[in-house]
């Protein structure tokens, strides 16, 4: 028998490195990237990008990695707008 040298993708949580495993914690090994994102919708996890997963997990860690993706949120500036107590900013 010979020994053959073959490639693969795994694919990790980048949030908090959990591999993606079957129920007894044997790796994933896809062929390419589509074999890979195809699994990883069928697992729940998000495809943040075309190399970016974050598995099912639902802590602060996890949300922050979202968080991170979001713009910042808008300032809406009038002028005569009042503050909260009812104060005219400048």
């Amino acid at each position: 028998m010979g020994i053959k040298t073959h490639t693969c993708l795994t694919v990790d949580c980048d949030a908090c490195g959990k591999p993606m495993e079957d129920e007894e914690g044997n790796a994933f090994h896809f062929a390419d990237l589509a074999q890979a994102r195809a699994m990883v919708r069928e697992f729940q996890w998000s495809a943040l990008s075309c190399r970016e997963f974050v598995c099912d997990r639902d802590d602060a860690a996890h949300q922050h990695y979202f968080d991170q993706l979001m713009p910042p949120e808008p300032v809406t500036q009038v002028h005569g707008q009042l503050d909260f107590d009812g104060n005219e900013e400048p």
